[in-house]
């Protein structure tokens, strides 16, 4: 601490408080002081604020340091099958561009392109995938990342529909009940809303319901062995990895 003040030489010295206008460099290196005398108001160098400064910035770089390294050692390393679907898609792996459409799709680890994912899930759709193909048929519908061609939508939707997949049975019932890509025919929107209502879909057996009063009981009761039927056929056939059939109502 200074022994006098600069301005009139008084001895009677006190420690001053700082003010939100001190700069930086002041406030990390020095002290405030006041003359009791004139009230002039100075600094004096404080060489311990140096020291604790350092010991500071020591502290934080030891904490960040270790704190990144136990977090390199926590971080399990990533699966190369899944952490690189794009290479395994371009090779051809059908599993690896559904996954990989899916993330283009819903913009996860990549930026959302709808143009992408209707590539993947293309691609996927040809290897026979029930869900890519699905996807790409819901693509083609809606337009979304393809030109919309509702008979193209209607054909893809119908192959997994056929193998028993749920969510395309729902649609391609969608598809007869309206004549979106085919004809309007109820009794067949009856059908695959009744297949896929047997497997747990409620919106399904809401629009089979719905469907009663405007078919004839003849029609019905065709519907319903037709259902049988494929569902006879299903189980008999090797089941697809997506989803298993259960029998219809």
């Amino acid at each position: 601490m200074a022994a006098a003040c600069p301005l009139c030489g008084s001895k009677k010295i006190r420690r001053g408080s700082l003010h939100a206008h001190d700069g930086a460099r002041h406030l990390l290196l020095d002290t405030p002081l006041r003359c009791r005398d004139c009230r002039h108001r100075f600094w004096a160098f404080n060489p311990l604020k140096p020291l604790l400064l350092l010991v500071f910035v020591g502290a934080l770089v030891g904490v960040t340091a270790w704190l990144a390294r136990e977090q390199r050692t926590a971080a399990p390393a990533p699966d190369s099958a899944t952490a690189l679907p794009h290479t395994r898609a371009e090779q051809g792996d059908a599993e690896a561009q559904l996954q990989l459409a899916l993330r283009y799709a819903e913009g996860d680890g990549v930026i959302q392109n709808d143009k992408e994912a209707a590539r993947w899930f293309a691609l996927a759709a040809k290897q026979g995938l029930p869900e890519a193909q699905y996807r790409y048929g819901r693509a083609l519908l809606e337009g979304r990342g393809v030109v919309q061609d509702y008979k193209a939508a209607f054909s893809w939707i119908e192959k997994p529909a056929q193998h028993g997949y749920a969510k395309a049975q729902y649609s391609l019932g969608e598809l007869y009940r309206y004549g979106t890509g085919t004809a309007i025919d109820k009794a067949r929107a009856y059908l695959w809303f009744n297949l896929a209502a047997a497997q747990g879909m409620e919106a399904a057996a809401k629009a089979r319901d719905s469907l009663v009063w405007q078919l004839k009981p003849e029609q019905i009761a065709a519907m319903q062995d037709e259902a049988r039927r494929m569902s006879r056929e299903a189980s008999a056939a090797p089941a697809p990895a997506a989803q298993e059939q259960q029998p219809p109502q």
